[in-house]
């Protein structure tokens, strides 16, 4: 991140009274001072900073993020959130050009609430992420976070959804109560576990009662300061009223011969590449972003086993192959377990 870009992030909380932002950046240039041995100034820094807190006329002072009764199971005492405290680094998030129109428009409502508000309008609050796996649904949900200086709530199906009747349903609601008492994003990553077509006949009558929890969570959820974000890979799996109850749906497609190559080329920053780049870019179609940074990383690492001094065409398309392989066989078991 640049010093202008940090700057902007420091001004934009100061701006909104956001001391939790405010302070998350602040952190993060002492530590950069401290990471480069300069302890002297990263003291002053400190000392600068303080203790003290920005104070809000008519309004509490901006809430720290209290997460010591995170919400459980009942029975086993597993949490239902996985809480990231510190900011993911989402630098390397790359969007195709109406995806990012999409978030930043998102980005532009919530940072003008109060405009919207004065002709009776609300920012949005319930996003729907879907597209394939790997292609930036889970960076975009922490680059929000990053955003607004919250932290990110990842839900963890495995502890939310129980065998015992009716435990599913309460758990989902202790989600939303923590997400309406303490501002987070929180991410519903596979959010078609909790939230498949009520039409389909294989399932029992829990999976409606899960599913009208849901929507009638969504429904009460009027937080100000938390984003809920769904996340999908088998978007048409859902039940047709929960994308009603999102305020925005985004599409997050296979990334495109342009985002492919402009995420090679960041890759390949520093590492000595002989070929064609655009012969590389186009071998790569139908990659998503995640598959294609395995590939990338596998070959340098490769290059750098080897003691080879450059990377070349014929190295990546190795690792391209046995990529492709893996996806036709992980095809095969998708199509022999759906029969």
């Amino acid at each position: 991140m640049t010093d202008v870009e940090i700057l902007q992030r420091l001004f934009r909380a100061f701006r909104d009274r956001n001391e939790t932002a405010f302070r998350k950046v602040a952190e993060s240039i002492i530590a950069d001072q401290l990471a480069a041995n300069h302890h002297g100034q990263a003291k002053e820094l400190r000392a600068a900073l303080g203790t003290e807190t920005f104070s809000r006329p008519n309004s509490q002072q901006n809430k720290s993020v209290a997460l010591s009764s995170l919400p459980r199971d009942r029975r086993s005492g597993e949490q239902l959130l996985t809480i990231y405290h510190e900011p993911a680094n989402t630098q390397q998030l790359l969007l195709e050009e109406s995806t990012k129109r999409r978030i930043d428009r998102f980005i532009n409502e919530r940072r003008n609430a109060k405009k919207l508000a004065s002709f009776g309008y609300s920012p949005k609050s319930k996003l729907l992420f879907w597209g394939p796996p790997g292609c930036g649904k889970t960076l975009t949900a922490h680059h929000l976070a990053n955003e607004f200086g919250l932290k990110v709530g990842v839900v963890r199906l495995s502890a939310l959804i129980s065998s015992y009747l009716g435990d599913t349903a309460s758990h989902l609601q202790q989600v939303f109560d923590t997400a309406q008492q303490t501002p987070m994003v929180v991410l519903f990553d596979e959010i078609d576990s909790v939230a498949k077509s009520r039409d389909d006949s294989r399932d029992v009558g829990e999976l409606k009662r899960v599913v009208n929890s849901l929507l009638q969570a969504m429904d009460t959820f009027v937080a100000k300061d938390s984003i809920l974000i769904g996340a999908s890979n088998h978007q048409y799996m859902l039940d047709p009223a929960i994308w009603r109850r999102f305020d925005d749906v985004i599409l997050f497609p296979t990334p495109s011969a342009k985002a492919r190559k402009q995420f090679i080329q960041h890759h390949l920053n520093g590492v000595q590449f002989k070929g064609a780049l655009d012969a590389l870019v186009k071998q790569t179609s139908g990659l998503s972003f995640a598959q294609l940074e395995q590939v990338l990383i596998e070959s340098i690492k490769s290059m750098i086993l080897e003691d080879r001094k450059c990377l070349t065409t014929e190295q990546v398309s190795s690792e391209l192959k046995y990529m492709r392989e893996m996806m036709a066989a992980t095809n095969r078991r998708r199509k022999v377990s759906d029969e």
